[in-house]
């Protein structure tokens, strides 16, 4: 009982994360552009599977900081650092999709 009940939060917490990275998404493709949001995104991803080989496990707050001030240098602070942190966000949020799809994690 106790598992399915965690199982069952585990998927509600995942859904509340995937519905806010859409609204996200959709606030950036309005604010930047859908291409140049693409190009941020991509870049959020080399940066966090970069600073992830670098860093190693733990220590999420300094890999995300790290990641964050690459993006602000690359992007000429055009973004806050709100829109940053939704771009790590979803960035770190693929590559830990994309492990569990390849049970590497």
């Amino acid at each position: 009982m106790r598992e399915l009940i965690m199982t069952i939060l585990t998927a509600g917490v995942q859904l509340m994360i995937m519905a806010a990275l859409v609204y996200g998404i959709n606030f950036l493709d309005k604010k930047i552009g859908k291409d140049m949001r693409q190009k941020y995104f991509e870049l959020a991803k080399v940066f966090v599977m970069a600073v992830e080989q670098e860093f190693g496990p733990g220590n999420g707050a300094d890999k995300k900081a790290e990641v964050m001030n690459l993006l602000k240098r690359l992007t000429g602070n055009k973004l806050t650092d709100e829109e940053l942190s939704k771009l790590i966000e979803a960035a770190v949020f693929e590559m830990n999709y994309m492990l569990k799809l390849k049970n590497i994690q």
